[in-house]
């Protein structure tokens, strides 16, 4: 029996949460997570990165304790070189910007706001400002201490729960948003499947999604490690279950119901990249950044973040179809208020 670790560009038997193929290509890259490897693989059908073995469903909800929001450590590392909560007080220029954004996409042509759904909406800063705008606001997100201090500080709607059909009330909301979650959730399908549920006819989701293996740089190292027959280990903890591609998010939205109204690339500006690399690595990827925001600029092409935006069929505000042919039958119960 060969007890060698499998080599980046090697096949193994898992199977595709998403197309179904049966096989997945090694990665050039892994996390070692309390003993053992979780280990980045890639469909060669579809385009979706993984990690394999997945985290259990214990494992990923311990990651989202109130350290994660407070804390600035090695042991958690979730947000650079400052914690959550400091970053998030540091922001409200930033976050009001965004947020208006948001909410004149996801109003469009009618101009119409209504009830609006944050999933994995932390402590509440950002739903807080969709509240300011005038939207009827609720929230969803794993961690009790954010939901906590959403209810108690913020004087917010949350709910504290993973997201699977049933959770949150049928046909509830006219817009929802994932921002930057569903690389988070082991079961993009199901969760999706869920906000279909809770949108009525002709609602929307905006989905944000980071899209680092879109990169020309993390292309060119991924070969780079690939040919020399090594693999990175990363360090900090496995938050990013998923690496999501235009191609692959759009497909993971289109097969859960939703129409793609828009996918839009953009990039992640210098001063806020993690470069944890040597000097000369740094300087090569802040390069290849610069040529990643006029490719995605330009083109719509090479950036490292997704915002897609996916429409519920059927008769209703902002309708784009008249087909509601989605997935009716996996909405499990419903939640009544």
């Amino acid at each position: 029996m060969d007890d060698r670790p499998p080599r980046p560009g090697q096949t193994l038997a898992a199977t595709c949460p998403l197309c179904g193929n049966t096989s997945a290509r090694v990665l050039p890259f892994s996390y070692e997570f309390r003993g053992r490897p979780l280990r980045g693989v890639g469909c060669p059908k579809c385009d979706l990165a993984r990690l394999f073995p997945m985290p259990s469903d214990e494992e990923i909800a311990s990651l989202y304790s109130e350290e994660y929001f407070t804390a600035c450590s090695d042991a958690v590392d979730a947000h650079g070189k400052r914690a959550y909560k400091d970053l998030a007080a540091d922001g409200a220029a930033d976050r009001r910007r965004k947020a208006v954004r948001l909410d004149r996409l996801l109003r469009g042509p009618s101009g119409r706001r209504g009830r609006f759904c944050e999933v994995g909406c932390g402590p509440g800063f950002f739903l807080a400002e969709m509240r300011s705008l005038g939207w009827e606001v609720r929230g969803l997100d794993i961690s009790g201490f954010a939901a906590r201090h959403a209810r108690e500080v913020l004087s917010l709607e949350v709910t504290e729960g993973p997201l699977v059909p049933g959770t949150l009330p049928r046909e509830a909301f006219d817009a929802l948003l994932l921002g930057d979650v569903l690389e988070h959730l082991p079961r993009p399908r199901e969760a999706l499947t869920a906000v279909w549920c809770s949108l009525v006819p002709g609602g929307v989701v905006a989905v944000a999604v980071p899209s680092t293996l879109n990169l020309l740089s993390t292309r060119l190292g991924m070969a780079v490690y690939r040919r020399r027959g090594r693999s990175k280990t990363l360090r900090l903890p496995p938050y990013h279950l998923f690496e999501y591609t235009p191609r692959s998010l759009r497909a993971m939205l289109e097969t859960s119901g939703f129409q793609v109204d828009r996918l839009r690339q953009s990039a992640v500006p210098l001063g806020k990249m993690g470069l944890r690399g040597l000097s000369v690595e740094n300087v090569g990827k802040a390069v290849l950044q610069l040529l990643a925001h006029a490719g995605a600029f330009a083109c719509n092409r090479g950036g490292d973040r997704l915002l897609a935006v996916g429409v519920r069929p059927g008769e209703g505000a902002g309708v784009r179809a008249r087909r509601d042919d989605g997935p009716k039958g996996q909405c499990g119960r419903e939640v009544t208020e």
